[in-house]
């Protein structure tokens, strides 16, 4: 009853409150049928499901030079990973292990994932990205064209000073912290350990902190919180009362970002 129940809730509140485009969704997906007897009417929990609820534009056109951002979101149980691929190739902008350890700590758990993919300098030249999402065995993905404009006429480059600039800043000059993979909604039972993911990009290196549901700043006060070095926020003995969004700041001397994080605590009734 408990997973039903969950899966209920969480078709509704991730699916039903869904835009953008689904470009894959596999056979075995969360359905509402009957039983075998055809009489129950209820919820049946499949697992490896996995959707894109909210795609970037299929083109984005840009100056060349400019910094271009693609935001993707992908639904799924057990929470998906995603991973950007440009042409065939991955980019490994994101820490994989991570991504798939938090997976693994909810095998049970159901997710919005949100990735942002920030192109700096982004090229004049046509080029393909894939925003690709997995959820144990099913895969949804998402293909954006990157182009520059037409009518942009490129300017002349003094590669004397370009590569003045690149021995001096050889990870590039600073830039405005973003947060790059978050969760936007994640349902799991209560009882349960769950580990809500914050990564970011930067230049210097952004400062991570998280506040609880009521503002907050969530600094070792209540023991069943505790913030990573890395970023993540573990909650354990997920209770009723976390109910709400924990939202994360990523800060450093040019800006912050902030996102939130709604968790729903489902009730195992087993």
């Amino acid at each position: 009853m408990g997973s039903s129940l969950l899966f209920a809730i969480g078709i509704f509140l991730v699916c039903g409150l869904s835009s953008g485009r689904s470009i894959s969704e596999p056979n075995n997906s969360l359905q509402a049928t009957s039983s075998s007897s055809g009489s129950s009417g209820k919820f049946v929990e499949s697992q490896d499901w996995v959707k894109v609820t909210a795609a970037p534009a299929a083109r984005v056109t840009h100056e060349a030079g400019a910094t271009v951002e693609l935001e993707c979101e992908v639904a799924g149980s057990p929470p998906p990973s995603i991973h950007w691929v440009r042409g065939g190739t991955p980019l490994n902008l994101l820490n994989e292990i991570e991504t798939n350890v938090v997976s693994e700590a909810s095998p049970n758990a159901l997710a919005r994932v949100r990735s942002r993919l920030v192109l700096e300098h982004a090229a004049p030249t046509e080029r393909t990205y894939t925003c690709v999402g997995r959820s144990g065995g099913q895969t949804a993905f998402a293909t954006t064209t990157v182009v520059a404009s037409a009518h942009h006429v490129r300017p002349k480059h003094n590669f004397t000073s370009d590569i003045i600039n690149t021995l001096l800043n050889p990870g590039g000059g600073p830039q405005k912290p973003r947060i790059v993979l978050y969760y936007t909604v994640m349902l799991e039972l209560m009882g349960s350990d769950i580990v809500l993911p914050c990564n970011t990009i930067g230049r210097p290196r952004p400062e991570i902190y998280w506040l609880d549901t009521n503002d907050n700043l969530i600094s070792g006060q209540e023991p069943r919180y505790r913030v990573l070095p890395t970023g993540e926020l573990i909650i354990t003995n997920l209770k009723w009362s976390d109910m709400g969004g924990f939202t994360c700041v990523a800060r450093n001397a040019l800006a912050k970002d902030t996102i939130t994080t709604f968790v729903y605590p489902v009730l195992n009734e087993d």
